[in-house]
């Protein structure tokens, strides 16, 4: 059975990490150790990377676990490849709700009609 990686749980101080994207100095799949973990809602960290860098407030998704790392990847490379199956099947979905979504707001930003007939009276009455 796949292991499954539970990615939504704050990363611990003093845990390993590796770098899931470019950071501004640190390439992807680097190896850093956590210093400080913080925050409630919207996980961020400073982290020491093997390479000599300090970053500060690092956000939850741009780190994963060392141990998790290898399937990190799989998991990426299988997500890229739903996407990229993806648009054939919601494409033609969301192209029809939009054009319904257009007629029955009254413009294509879904203000209604009658609010824009209103506003158009309003700019009439003060002569604009």
């Amino acid at each position: 059975m796949p292991k499954t990686i539970d990615r939504s749980l704050p990363i611990k101080r003093h845990k390993t990490v590796v770098a899931t994207v470019d950071l501004p100095g640190v390439p992807e799949g680097t190896v850093g150790r956590v210093k400080v973990a913080n925050g409630f809602a919207w996980y961020r960290y400073w982290v020491t990377f093997d390479n000599g860098v300090d970053l500060g407030h690092v956000s939850h998704d741009q780190l994963v676990h060392s141990g998790d790392w290898d399937q990190y990847q799989v998991d990426r490379v299988e997500a890229e490849r739903r996407a990229a199956e993806a648009p054939d099947e919601i494409g033609g979905a969301d192209a029809g709700e939009g054009d319904e979504a257009a007629g029955a707001g009254g413009d294509s930003h879904g203000v209604p009609e009658h609010l824009i007939e209103r506003s158009r009276a309003a700019r009439e009455s003060l002569g604009a």
